[in-house]
């Protein structure tokens, strides 16, 4: 029998729901799906969740969703409910919890059909698993999402790689966490994961790389932004706010008082800049990126740069910070990845700025278009009308770059 979908609203205007309002769904041949597309998430990975011997069916999803309610609405968590709100709702109050809900769901549900890397996987590889919280007002949502990788599939696999004297199979891969809810409400989720499931949930910071790997793969999917949508590109810079030897040298000459020398030792430098290219020029600068790239290979780059880091991988560290995902160090490694539109941008800010783009304290800390928002924490992808082709492909890589994220992060998972 052919399965009939049925497309929640979103967080903002879901509608009250009554407990158990799932066995409903499925007397009437009608299976539920979170809301993905055109909703702001954050970030979060967790380690493998500890499941015992007992599968997660629906049976005992229920009894999970029911301990949860209680913490919820228990007086330890009550004092903190009081100051939840809904930004969305006209009243900013949730009201009254009215259900909790535990849900398998399948990815290509809500990203469509089009995953061409993971056709082989089966539908038990694919699934995630939705958690709603539905108050009278309003409705939040966590998703524990495969972290596909095509790298190493890390998927919800149950044959967990050696997790030492632990059975694998008790154990049940979701490492990619999308929350959509208030601050306070998403520290009381994560405890309440990490001492039901024995795991550790942190939260999943993206670098420089993901967010240009996502906007570089994400226009040969779905072609360049609509002709009203510009693409903004916000930069921000790990450099010291002052400069040290030029304060040293202004106390010997003693051209500062203490007074001057305090405000010169505190004065912000830049934080962060906007750079926004209109959809217009976009094409262009695809086809400069492209004819620099091809400028490269046929130039020979023996010459050793004059700066320090550009020979020691130690000092691109220093300058770039502890996050792995910046420093553009990767740019150097050759990984068959091209970047046209970081290069026809790197261009255009040294000739118009001076500015080097790819200098280690440089980084990109979100992009802007028409199909989506991606920042340091959250993410965003927008649709208008039905799930595309395109679109379907373009949102299977999205999560693809992101369970690459998840994997990359596998060993130090505290950072």
């Amino acid at each position: 029998m052919a399965r009939q979908k049925t497309q929640k609203a979103g967080p903002a205007a879901a509608q009250p729901s009554q407990t158990g309002n799932h066995e409903n769904e499925a007397e009437a041949g009608e299976i539920a799906i979170p809301q993905f597309f055109n909703t702001t998430f954050s970030t979060h990975r967790v380690s493998p969740l500890f499941i015992g011997a007992q599968k997660l069916d629906q049976a005992r999803l229920d009894r999970l969703a029911h301990r949860l309610r209680d913490t919820l609405v228990g007086d330890v968590v009550r004092g903190v409910q009081i100051g939840l709100e809904a930004t969305d709702t006209p009243m900013g109050q949730v009201g009254p919890l009215k259900a909790v809900t535990f849900r398998w769901f399948q990815a290509e549900d809500i990203l469509g059909d089009k995953a061409e890397n993971w056709a082989e996987l089966s539908d038990e590889q694919k699934r995630g698993l939705w958690i709603e919280m539905r108050h009278e007002n309003a409705a939040y949502v966590a998703l524990l999402l495969p972290g596909f990788s095509p790298a190493k599939l890390w998927n919800m696999g149950f044959e967990t790689p050696d997790m030492g004297e632990a059975d694998g199979s008790q154990f049940l891969r979701l490492p990619l966490l999308l929350l959509r809810m208030p601050q306070a409400l998403k520290a009381v989720i994560g405890e309440w994961l990490s001492t039901t499931f024995d795991c550790r949930v942190t939260k999943l910071n993206l670098g420089t790389r993901t967010l240009v790997s996502v906007l570089e793969s994400w226009i040969p999917q779905t072609g360049l932004p609509r002709a009203d949508s510009d693409l903004v590109l916000t930069l921000a810079f790990n450099a010291p706010v002052t400069d040290p030897g030029r304060e040293a040298v202004l106390r010997l000459d003693g051209d500062l008082d203490e007074d001057e020398d305090e405000v010169e030792a505190t004065e912000p430098g830049l934080r962060s800049m906007e750079i926004s290219i209109s959809a217009s020029d976009l094409r262009r600068f695809l086809r400069a990126g492209k004819a620099l790239q091809k400028s490269k290979q046929t130039t020979s780059n023996t010459d050793a740069g004059t700066a320090l880091w550009e020979r020691d991988d130690r000092e691109r560290r220093r300058l770039a910070g502890s996050h792995t995902d910046d420093g553009w160090g990767w740019l150097k490694n050759k990984d068959g990845s091209e970047y046209p539109l970081m290069e026809a941008l790197a261009s255009h800010l040294n000739h118009h700025m001076a500015l080097n783009l790819f200098h280690p304290g440089v980084r990109v800390i979100q992009v802007s278009c028409g199909g989506f928002v991606l920042s340091q924490s959250r993410v965003k992808i927008v649709k208008s009308g039905d799930v595309t082709d395109d679109l379907s492909r373009a949102a299977w890589m999205f999560v693809t770059l992101l369970g690459e994220r998840v994997q990359s992060d596998a060993v130090p998972l505290g950072t």
